[in-house]
Formats: structure tokens, sequence, C-alpha cells
């Protein structure tokens, strides 16, 4: 009986570990040169994504794009069509873009950077239509 006891308290302990750990919204505080800066994770997100085929005869979809850099820096927003270059679309800490030039057969990689020159690449997300 104690060993099933024992058991029981284990599992518990380490679900209620697990739990707080997948709740944690990933918000944090630094200290640096006496400051405090509020960290949270950067966040990209494109909706819809993929973006619905609609109508074949539309050769164009749309997606909003929403970003968040997740601190006190300036984030660049650009993107990378298929093979091609990339290229800036905006820069600030956060914002929401409406992207009406989604075409089919094509893949647009979205990347969030911070710091000058892209020097940090925060996160990634890759942006489809459906055929």
């Amino acid at each position: 009986m104690q060993t099933v006891l024992r058991f029981s308290l284990r599992l518990g302990f380490a679900l209620g570990c697990f739990l707080l750990r997948a709740c944690d919204d990933g918000s944090h505080q630094s200290t640096q040169d006496g400051i405090t800066h509020s960290q949270s994770k950067p966040l990209l997100t494109a909706e819809p994504n993929p973006v619905p085929a609609g109508d074949t005869d539309q050769a164009l979809g749309t997606t909003a794009i929403t970003w968040n850099i997740g601190d006190e820096a300036t984030g660049d927003l650009y993107v990378k069509v298929n093979r091609s270059p990339e290229f800036r679309l905006a820069r600030a800490r956060s914002g929401t873009l409406k992207i009406d030039w989604i075409q089919f057969d094509s893949t647009y990689e979205f990347r969030l950077y911070a710091g000058k020159k892209r020097s940090k690449l925060r996160v990634k997300l890759d942006v489809t239509r459906n055929n």
C-alpha cells in the first residue's frame, strides 16, 4: 500500500510540474544595466495558412501576417519567395500586415529578425496556398 501511495505522489508531482511548464507563457524579466526588461517568446502567425485555393480564376490569395518581436527590440519582417532573395516588408516591434499576393505553387518564408543587419533571426514561418 505504501508503494502505491509513493508512486501516486510521485506521479502527481511529475504531472503538476509538467502542467506548470505547459502553462508558462514564456514571459520573463531580465535586468541589464539596472533596467528591467520584459521578455517573451517572439510571435509570427499567418491567418489563414495555408491560404485557401478559392476560385481558381483568382491568381492571388490573401493572408494576414501578425508579429511581435517579444522584447524591446525593433523587429524587421522579411519575406523570401521560393529561391528569390528576401526583402523587408516592415520594421516595428509588432504589427499586422494584409498580404494579398499569395500565388499557387509558391512558398513564402516570412522571417522576423531583431538587431541590425538581420543579425538575430527570432522566428520564421512558411505560408503556402492550397491547390
